[in-house]
């Protein structure tokens, strides 16, 4: 019984070790493929953008950011990346064949006015493991920037 209870206790100290190592290369591997992810559709947006003059939102590519809004769909016909609703002049796509979820089951979204340090960006990014956004700028969120 002693020694039962012996082998019970080395797996629960192996198991606690080796536990939260699994779950940051679980991390880890999540993160690594919204990067890469977030590259092929920044690459996407970016053809879209030099072909038609405007990015997903419809503001001009080469003007200032306007109160046209983010896009939280980027598969939607608006967004002009897999089919367009007309309003993307020279449109040559589709830029992507699809835009998946990201790795906690969220939509990448497209901002052309995201808020880092101070600054407003061309964004395409992810809300980040916490799943927080449409304009919450907090530290997990991970985005490429466009310009």
């Amino acid at each position: 019984m002693v020694e039962v209870m012996i082998v019970i206790g080395v797996i629960a100290i192996l198991t606690a070790i080796v536990a939260p190592s699994l779950a940051k290369a679980r991390n880890d591997a999540q993160r690594k493929k919204v990067d890469g992810e977030l590259e092929m559709i920044s690459s996407a947006v970016l053809k879209m953008a030099w072909d038609t003059g405007v990015w997903p939102n419809g503001d001009a590519r080469s003007g200032s950011a306007t109160d046209s809004g983010e896009i939280w769909d980027l598969t939607s016909p608006a967004a002009g990346l897999m089919s367009t609703d007309g309003s993307h002049p020279n449109w040559q796509g589709p830029y992507i064949r699809e835009v998946p979820l990201d790795s906690w089951g969220n939509p990448y979204f497209f901002d052309n006015d995201y808020f880092i340090g101070g600054d407003t960006r061309v964004t395409v990014g992810s809300f980040g493991p916490n799943g927080n956004g449409r304009n919450v700028y907090d530290s997990d969120n991970i985005y490429v920037l466009l310009d």
